[in-house]
């Protein structure tokens, strides 16, 4: 039989009122999962409830970088969850993803299509690589998976980019569908990202 309660002790709650669950068995490692529904718009959860933040031009940061946990916020921080409390940075990466990460603030995750009680939350990484193309297989197993989480950029895309070849075709075809993609799951910012990369690898090749 349980202790009956003392006066002026605090109820402690039978069920959890938090909107998502932090659980293994999720696409990899630990992952979100939602316990009610989501609708888009809705803040889902904080990317990491407890943060430091480092300056974006502090050497820590490039370093806390190597995590790939951090987050940018307004272009003058660099967001650092604490590991030790669980938060939107355990979401796992998906190629249909179900929500969208927002570096505003203190950072958020934040639906972008309706996600059911028991579905795990998922977002968009944009990784964008160099040479690379294999380095981050992807688990997520959606029908349209890309069978990786990265996307690479290489030195042929910079050599043929210009070129009126069958090669600069075939390069400029590749990266005008995956900005097609991109604004398909609502993440166009991306696209940026990979021209800064493809520039950087023109100019390390002298093509700029």
């Amino acid at each position: 039989m349980a202790s009956p309660r003392k006066k002026g002790q605090a109820r402690k709650a039978m069920w959890s009122q938090s909107p998502v669950q932090f659980r293994e068995r999720s696409i990899a490692g630990r992952g979100v999962f939602a316990r009610k529904r989501f609708e888009p718009g809705e803040v889902v959860v904080a990317y990491a409830p407890k943060q430091r933040r480092i300056p974006v031009d502090d050497p820590e940061a490039d370093v806390a970088a190597g995590t790939k946990l951090t987050l940018l916020s307004e272009g003058a921080w660099v967001i650092v969850p604490d590991t030790s409390v669980p938060g939107g940075w355990l979401c796992n990466h998906g190629c249909d993803p179900n929500a969208a990460l927002y570096s505003s603030g203190e950072g958020r995750i934040q639906c972008i299509r309706s996600i059911l009680p028991g579905e795990e939350v998922t977002i968009f990484y944009g990784w964008v690589s160099s040479n690379e193309p294999e380095r981050d297989p992807c688990l997520c197993g959606a029908p349209a998976c890309r069978g990786f989480i990265n996307f690479d950029v290489s030195d042929h895309d910079a050599l043929h980019f210009d070129a009126e070849s069958p090669a600069g075709e075939a390069v400029r075809r590749r990266l005008d569908a995956y900005a097609a993609y991109l604004r398909s799951i609502d993440q166009a910012q991306v696209i940026e990202t990979v021209g800064d990369r493809l520039r950087e690898l023109r100019a390390k090749l002298g093509l700029t």
